[in-house]
């Protein structure tokens, strides 16, 4: 799954990843070669395209980035203070408002009281949330050789490393998975979820012989982490490992199995929704938990459109006209692809129709769901059915929509499971 970028215009994001190939030259003492002079050529025409808040934001980048090409020197660190500690804090806080720039001026100013592996990491932070990966894995590289014994600083490469440059990133956790027992629990769960979403189809034979493949290297992770008090208290760590290796009996067949181990999951982590989605999905037409799993996550805020997707089709089916409209019409607020989003709109059509919107109304639903998705011929039937009953014609004295399997609309939600677990 790609992230889009937010911090800067095309160019600046053409100058951004120039600054990284120069720096990455200069890390290894090659500044003044061929190579080097020919990003730096290349860099112009980028930087004549940049706003004057641009010029200056790539400049100060370029700077951030020399304190981690050059080799490590010794450091000239100052000792924490109030002060200081308030504007780490500021700097979080600009970081989650979006005020990426502010974010990082704030821990230029006080990075004499930040240690260098800390500081990489705090930076690979903002650059990762304003959505340049790749500027975000330099950083936390350096985070991660500056402190080598630090598991968290690897799991973060790792993870922006499988945006930046998603081969490399699986070269990297096929060696972590070989070697899982000399690695941390939280890279190697890391590097499972990398191996598993990097597949592009997820319900295939590969994904299945993966599965079973990382099954036992998963559950012998569960152990170490359930054997250790710290690693216990890792939320995400846990989440994402129940999570995996859910999901992966789950493609075995083993859905009792599967469940459980959501269930692990949300014992530990209650207030995490993607659990809560993943057993939903799985559980859904055949336990009322699917349902209460659903409205768990939605009241969590959950930023899928799976739990508005389901309760709407359940309310369809429980002739909940009003509730389903209310689902649609939240899911099509969300993030989904063209399947998904012309079912809600069939669904939202139907709801209409039941409510006794206008025709014209009607209509419009049906349609703009064959326009998002040509391939859903029981939206164009259910179109039939409804202009029959309108005309009056014999035998449609009443609207008999045709549905979907709960079977074929679980997999709706199967195939992106994988990219559920939280980064």
């Amino acid at each position: 799954m790609t992230r889009q970028t937010l911090f800067g215009s095309q160019s600046f994001t053409k100058v951004a990843s120039g600054l990284l190939a120069l720096h990455r030259l200069v890390k290894v003492g090659q500044e003044d070669t061929p190579e080097a002079d020919s990003i730096r050529d290349a860099l112009d025409a980028p930087l004549m395209a940049l706003n004057p808040t641009e010029k200056k934001r790539a400049q100060l980048l370029s700077e951030d980035l020399y304190s981690v090409s050059e080799p490590l020197s010794g450091s000239n660190q100052k000792v924490m203070n109030p002060q200081a500690q308030q504007k780490l804090i500021e700097a979080y806080e600009a970081k989650e408002s979006g005020d990426w720039d502010r974010a990082l001026a704030l821990l230029r100013r006080w990075k004499d009281y930040i240690s260098p592996e800390l500081l990489s990491y705090l930076r690979g932070s903002i650059w990762l949330s304003a959505g340049n990966p790749s500027v975000a894995t330099m950083f936390y590289e350096h985070a991660m050789e500056s402190d080598p014994e630090n598991a968290n600083y690897r799991a973060i490469y790792l993870h922006a490393l499988a945006e930046s440059n998603p081969e490399q990133a699986d070269n990297l956790a096929c060696e972590i998975l070989v070697n899982h027992e000399k690695n941390e629990p939280i890279v190697v769960a890391r590097a499972a979820l990398i191996r598993f979403n990097k597949l592009e189809n997820s319900l295939g034979l590969h994904s299945i012989k993966l599965s079973r493949d990382l099954i036992p290297i998963l559950e012998r992770n569960m152990e170490r982490i359930e054997n250790d008090e710290d690693t216990m208290r890792q939320k995400t760590l846990y989440a994402m490992t129940t999570g995996v290796l859910g999901f992966c009996h789950e493609l075995q067949g083993n859905k009792t199995v599967a469940a459980q181990y959501y269930s692990r999951g949300i014992l530990e982590n209650p207030e995490n929704s993607a659990l809560l989605v993943a057993r939903g999905i799985l559980l859904y037409g055949t336990s009322p938990v699917a349902i209460s799993d659903f409205e768990q996550a939605l009241e969590l805020n959950s930023p899928l459109i799976w739990p508005s997707f389901f309760l709407a089709h359940h309310y369809l089916l429980n002739n909940k006209y009003d509730q389903c409209r209310t689902m649609c019409e939240s899911g099509l607020r969300l993030e989904g692809n063209a399947a998904t989003i012309g079912q809600l709109k069939e669904w939202l059509a139907i709801s209409y129709a039941e409510l006794g919107f206008s025709p014209q109304l009607v209509r419009f639903a049906f349609e703009d769901a064959l326009r998002i998705d040509p391939l859903n011929k029981l939206a164009k039937r259910n179109l039939e059915c409804y202009e029959s009953f309108i005309n009056k014609q014999l035998g449609c004295e009443t609207l008999l929509w045709e549905q979907k399997p709960i079977a074929d609309i679980r997999q709706f939600g199967l195939a992106e499971r994988p990219y559920f677990w939280a980064a």
